[in-house]
């Protein structure tokens, strides 16, 4: 290991004790916060959780047909099987540990080629950011939102570039010489189905974060929640630390003033959330074990 990998691996390990550490001094220091909790009655639990399940099965479909693109066909029970694993890895360890295994057990079983993989993988992860941008870009406009308005020229240039980004990529060179499935037209059946369960995985983690804000405070604004999940899913293409904890809610707070989400209130939701997360994700592998 040479000098740059100890520094990056102690850069690593220090953002996720520093936030493991703050996270255990913020419980004790607003213990009282906590209490909201008695908010959540057995109905708006059963909703979150339900829409947690309905999340791993949207993420069941991305991982099918985006592998169809390089010629994998998953059977459902399969691609749950290997969801399940993935996200659970990537929650509880660095580095997205989980997408390790997803890649080993592709690998063993399809004899999947790793650079077509990594492309395909890193190309979706670019593209389904676009529809998520105008989603944001949408609500913006018509909730008004003066902030967002005010910097619409950066937002654009970063739409645009989000554009340029993923349509580039695959006209490299190196690129060119492995079959990415891309060469067929982006409008494609297979293609729209992505899309769908994207926007779908995108509007319903929305709702959940929507719902656990206003039983913990009185902020009742779905904008919050759209600005909330939009931030979030830029740091999701990297996993520097378990579920990036720490760097996720870093970027939120910053962004405090398009959400309005307070920075005491973006860590509680974030700790609700993961939990529920957790809960959704063991029972599902129970399920699949079963079957």
């Amino acid at each position: 290991m040479n000098i740059n990998s100890k520094v990056v691996n102690f850069l690593k390990v220090t953002v996720l004790v520093s936030s493991l550490l703050y996270f255990g001094y913020f419980i004790f220091k607003n213990f009282e916060q906590f209490k909201n909790f008695s908010n959540f009655n057995i109905q708006t639990i059963a909703i979150l959780l339900s829409l947690k399940f309905i999340n791993i099965y949207l993420l069941s479909n991305l991982n099918i047909y985006i592998l169809k693109n390089i010629g994998i066909n998953l059977k459902n029970i399969e691609s749950t099987k290997l969801t399940v694993r993935n996200t659970l890895g990537n929650l509880s360890s660095p580095l997205k540990l989980g997408s390790g295994y997803k890649l080993s057990y592709l690998k063993e079983k399809y004899d999947i080629k790793i650079n077509e993989y990594l492309f395909i993988t890193t190309f979706y992860s670019i593209f389904n950011l676009i529809p998520i941008f105008l989603i944001f870009l949408i609500f913006s406009f018509f909730g008004n939102q003066r902030i967002v308005l005010n910097n619409l020229i950066i937002m654009f240039l970063i739409f645009f570039g989000l554009v340029f980004t993923t349509f580039s990529i695959q006209k490299l060179p190196y690129f060119k010489k492995i079959n990415t499935g891309l060469s067929k037209k982006l409008i494609s059946k297979n293609n729209l189905i992505i899309q769908i369960n994207n926007i779908l995985f995108f509007l319903s983690s929305s709702i959940i974060v929507y719902l656990i804000v206003i039983n913990l405070s009185n902020i009742d604004s779905f904008y919050s929640s759209i600005s909330y999940n939009f931030l979030g899913s830029f740091v999701n293409i990297v996993n520097l630390t378990p579920g990036n904890i720490g760097i996720k809610e870093g970027l939120i707070i910053s962004f405090n003033n398009i959400h309005k989400i307070g920075f005491d209130l973006v860590i509680i939701t974030s700790f609700v959330e993961r939990f529920l997360s957790l809960i959704a994700l063991f029972v599902t592998q129970i399920i699949v074990r079963n079957n």
